[in-house]
């Protein structure tokens, strides 16, 4: 038999090496994939958890927009300018609807004329709606997606009803919410009917007392907790719901600097 050339020997043996190194690249990938896979897994993003509502119904988009205004900072220089003239200003210079409920002015013995005198500067729009309408007695709401200059007397006619989820300020027991409830009234954040009053004095929920029950008909506020759904419902003017929101909110942010702080012992 013949011998082969040596050419075709070193032909062969650079095949041999160059699969070897094929296979061995191939390998290398497949090993840094594997590793690369748990680690693409882990970076992917979390899915962010939704903020629970302070209270239900939530607001409309433009009463939203409304109450985000009403902290933004504003100016303004009034020298002895009608009132009408002063609530257009704010309308145009933060975009939202500001209405005079001149039939309620009237009420009063005043009119969208009143001359207002103040010079304001950086200041949140609803401290400067504060200055100018105090005076005057008069008061604003956030009613309608608009926000409607009235008297203060006819906006402690107009309430509205909340239900705000304590379940983390409260355990399932109704001791807890009866707590919370006394809470809150015990703040002063407004008017309560004679039916509430009577229940913080004698202990028995409203329903069961011989005033009878949370009606609207009463002059007042009304509050009543219900343990099944977490909820305190609480039925009350526009500012005193505002009072309840950020009392609830401190609540809330006391607890959280209570826990940081134990944590750390």
């Amino acid at each position: 038999m013949e011998k082969q050339p040596k050419h075709w020997q070193q032909r062969l043996l650079t095949a041999g090496i160059w699969t070897l190194a094929v296979a061995f690249f191939a390998l290398s990938v497949q090993a840094d994939d594997k590793q690369q896979k748990p680690e693409k897994a882990a970076r992917q993003p979390i899915a962010s958890v939704v903020p629970q509502p302070t209270f239900y119904p939530i607001l409309t988009e433009h009463e939203q927009r409304v109450e985000d205004e009403l902290v933004k900072e504003t100016t303004g220089n009034f020298p002895e300018i009608p009132l009408h003239e002063v609530i257009t200003f704010f309308s145009e210079l933060h975009n939202i609807p500001i209405q005079i409920q001149k039939k309620d002015l009237e009420e009063i013995g005043l009119s969208p004329d009143e001359p207002v005198d103040v010079n304001l500067k950086d200041i949140s729009l609803k401290n400067a709606l504060d200055f100018i309408l105090e005076p005057l007695n008069l008061t604003y709401v956030v009613d309608h997606n608009m926000l409607l200059i009235t008297s203060r007397q006819k906006a402690e006619q107009i309430f509205k009803t909340r239900v705000y989820p304590v379940g983390d300020l409260c355990s399932s027991s109704p001791e807890d919410y009866a707590v919370l409830e006394a809470v809150i009234l015990n703040a002063r954040v407004g008017r309560w009917s004679p039916a509430v009053m009577e229940q913080q004095i004698s202990g028995y929920p409203a329903p069961y007392n011989k005033a009878g029950s949370n009606s609207l008909n009463l002059k007042g506020g009304t509050i009543s907790g219900y343990p099944q759904s977490q909820s305190l419902v609480i039925t009350q003017t526009y500012h005193a719901q505002k009072a309840i929101e950020k009392l609830l909110e401190d609540l809330r942010t006391a607890r959280a600097a209570q826990q940081k702080a134990a944590n750390k012992q």
